[in-house]
């Protein structure tokens, strides 16, 4: 953990050796995605309930679930932080928690900008810019704020293979792969463990269609079980390469055995329900598997924290005719985002898809130009939306700028009809 001191870790406010190692292993977990980094946050409260470092990442790993029922144990937990017990470094972190608490991503995301313009290595500053900057939309100004954190980091630096990775990210996102391609290869030259930096390379090899990680000794090599909902999520990737090849038994598989879990956790039916939709538009039967996921859409369906989650439950009651939720969908929407930074893509995008739905009316293909990424999360997953609307849409205007967008982004034509 001495690779750390490198880096600026000047917010933890360790008072002796033990916890400050402690410490940076629960932060270590975090950053590679161990399931077991809210458990070592726990100990290290119990045992030193002074100790504010903990407390923080602990509030950091409750709102990353993007759970309103989580929300009040986070807010105790803020509560339980003396300002005066900690540094300014620290108080900049209390300030983009107070915004995160108030569900402000918008301003999350400035807050933390302004922590980086500072300390330009917190690796958790950087970290948690980069995931909720995706549920805002990813851009060109994605990209380049991407690029000012990478130039400000060296080879030399501890860590740097997640800076790598995340940047890979945002080159993908922004259609330039093989600069994408690189650094994520250069990522995983560094380190086999960074399951980020295997994520962008997927994304990579999911727009050219040429995934060979099913062959792949290092990939096969991750011990799994290590880690949390990313596995999923990985595994999701994966089988999205069969469903591009129409290998829809195979997706079925994984679904089954990889994919689904029972968990609340909003990425898993993000996930589930979005590979299920896209089998179900082949004309495949995936009712049994569907009701399966009836709890968990029920239990995110009123929580409106971002657009991303928002828009698989859209399409998820769709597939049931389910007017009731639709109609609530669409008021929740317009209500809870109108005094936020989400409510121009939900207005403008989000909404008008909503009513179509209900409504058979026929939608603007203008709502799938360029700010429509803003509704958040990657290509693959905004995908969803866009395979859904072919389904229920006559418009051909609309289906063929829709055709249009997907033979853009892959660079292997696909047949999504």
């Amino acid at each position: 953990m001495t690779d750390f001191e490198k880096l600026h870790i000047e917010w933890i406010d360790y008072s002796n050796d033990e916890d400050k190692v402690n410490f940076l292993n629960a932060l270590n977990s975090y950053l590679f995605f161990k399931k077991d980094s809210i458990d070592q946050c726990e100990l290290l409260i119990k045992k030193n309930p002074k100790f504010n470092a903990p407390k923080l990442l602990k509030i950091v790993l409750i709102l990353l679930s993007r759970d309103k029922h989580k929300l009040s144990i986070a807010q105790n937990l803020f509560n339980k932080i003396n300002i005066d017990d900690v540094n300014d470094h620290f108080k900049k972190y209390l300030i983009t928690i107070s915004a995160w608490l108030k569900g402000d991503l918008h301003e999350v995301i400035k807050s933390l900008k302004n922590i980086i313009s500072n300390y330009s290595k917190d690796i958790m500053a950087i970290r948690l810019l980069h995931f909720n900057s995706i549920f805002i939309g990813i851009d060109s100004n994605f990209l380049k704020t991407h690029q000012e954190i990478l130039s400000n980091w060296s080879k030399e630096d501890p860590l740097y293979n997640l800076i790598l990775g995340m940047t890979s990210f945002a080159y993908e996102e922004n259609n330039e792969l093989l600069v994408a391609k690189d650094l994520a290869n250069e990522s995983l030259e560094l380190s086999k463990k960074d399951l980020w930096s295997w994520h962008a390379l997927l994304h990579v090899q999911d727009n050219d269609l040429s995934s060979d990680l099913d062959n792949n000794k290092d990939f096969a090599s991750i011990n799994w079980t290590n880690f949390g909902s990313i596995k999923r999520h990985i595994w999701w990737h994966q089988a999205l390469m069969h469903f591009y090849k129409r290998e829809f038994t195979i997706c079925l598989e994984m679904f089954d055995n990889f994919i689904f879990s029972e968990d609340e956790f909003y990425l898993d039916f993000c996930n589930t329900s979005s590979l299920l939709l896209r089998l179900h538009y082949q004309g495949i039967d995936v009712e049994k598997r569907m009701i399966k996921l009836k709890p968990l859409a029920e239990h995110y369906s009123n929580q409106y924290l971002i657009p991303f989650i928002d828009y698989h439950l859209v399409f998820f009651y769709k597939y049931f005719n389910d007017v009731k939720h639709l109609k609530q969908m669409e008021e929740g929407i317009l209500l809870n985002y109108k005094n936020t930074g989400f409510k121009v893509s939900t207005s403008k995008y989000l909404s008008p898809i909503i009513k179509s739905l209900r409504s058979t009316e026929i939608i603007n293909e203008e709502i799938f130009n360029n700010a429509f990424q803003s509704l958040g999360g990657s290509f693959a997953q905004r995908e969803i939306i866009m395979l859904g609307v072919l389904n229920y849409s006559d418009n051909s205007k609309l289906q063929n700028k829709i055709k249009n967008i997907f033979n853009t982004k892959k660079s292997t034509s696909i047949n999504y009809v």
